[in-house]
C-alpha cells in the first residue's frame, strides 16, 4: 500500500493512495453535498471528484448508475466501469454503473486523446488508476501538472491503466490519511471502500447488490418495510423457484 500525508485527516495539497478496493460507487450529487457529508452518509474510505460538468451542474460525458443513464455523449471510450460485484475497472462496459474520464494509460502505455485547451493546460489533477495486480491508485493533487507529467508520475507508481478526471478547482478528495479541499461543489464523485476496512455488513451489501436486492441508489437509504418484504421475497424465490 502506498499512502502519503498525515493520519489525522488534515487538509493537504496532495494525496496519493494505492489499496485493495472491495467496492466502489458513482455518486450523483444532486444535493450539492460536500465530500465530508457524502463520506459520513455512505461510510466510504476514499472519495474523489468525478468527471466534467457544465454550468447547469449537469455531468458531461457518460454517467450511468445502476443502468440508469444520467448523461451521455457520442464517445464509447474507456471509463470507470462497475459491475454487479462492485469492483471498479477501466472498461467500456456501460451496463452497470459507468463514469467517463480521459484515458491516459492503458496496459502501461501512454494514451493521447484530443483535449480542449482548458483540459490540456497545466492544472491541479485528479486521476484513478489500476496496478497490474488489480489494486486501485487514487491521485488527488493541487499541484499544476500537464497530462504528460501526470502520466509519468502514475507510471512511476506502477500504474498500468489510468483515467484523468476533472481537475483545477474541482480537484478534491478524502483519504484515510488526509483531505484535499475545494470550495467547489461537483455533481459526480467516486466512492471507494478499502477491502481491509470493509465490515461484515458492508460485505452483505455487496452480496445484496450482486443478487439484485440492492442498488447504489438505495443502499445508503433507510430500509422501509416494503423494501424488506421485496428483499425477503427475492431470497425466498431464489431458494424455492
Amino acid at each position: 500500500m502506498t499512502r502519503t500525508a498525515t493520519s489525522s485527516r488534515l487538509p493537504v495539497c496532495a494525496m496519493v493512495d494505492t489499496f485493495d478496493c472491495a467496492r466502489a460507487q458513482i455518486y450523483h450529487n444532486t444535493g450539492k453535498l460536500s465530500p465530508a457529508q457524502i463520506k459520513a452518509k455512505t461510510g466510504c474510505t476514499h472519495i474523489i471528484n468525478g468527471y466534467l460538468f457544465n454550468g447547469k451542474f449537469q455531468p458531461v460525458g457518460w454517467t450511468v448508475i445502476d443502468g440508469k443513464v444520467i448523461s451521455r455523449d457520442k464517445y464509447q471510450d474507456w471509463g470507470v466501469s462497475i459491475g454487479s460485484d462492485g469492483v471498479p475497472k477501466m472498461l467500456t462496459d456501460r451496463w452497470g454503473s459507468f463514469l467517463s474520464g480521459v484515458p491516459i494509460l492503458k496496459g502501461g502505455s501512454k494514451l493521447y486523446r484530443e483535449l480542449t485547451p482548458d483540459v490540456a493546460r497545466s492544472a491541479a489533477r485528479t486521476a484513478v488508476g489500476w496496478l497490474a495486480n488489480g489494486k486501485v491508485c487514487l491521485w488527488c493533487d493541487k499541484t499544476s501538472l500537464t497530462r504528460e507529467q501526470l502520466q509519468n508520475k502514475l507510471l512511476g507508481l506502477g500504474v498500468v491503466d489510468a483515467l484523468m478526471l476533472d481537475g483545477g478547482g474541482s480537484t478534491q478528495g478524502i483519504f484515510p490519511g488526509g483531505t484535499v479541499d475545494s470550495t467547489r461543489k461537483v455533481p459526480t464523485l467516486l466512492l471507494f471502500w478499502e477491502r481491509s476496512a470493509v465490515k461484515a455488513e458492508d460485505q452483505a451489501l455487496v452480496w445484496g447488490k450482486a443478487h439484485g436486492l440492492l442498488t447504489d441508489a438505495n443502499a445508503v437509504e433507510t430500509v422501509t418495510r416494503a423494501d424488506m418484504v421485496r428483499a425477503l421475497y427475492q431470497i425466498w424465490e431464489d431458494n424455492h423457484g
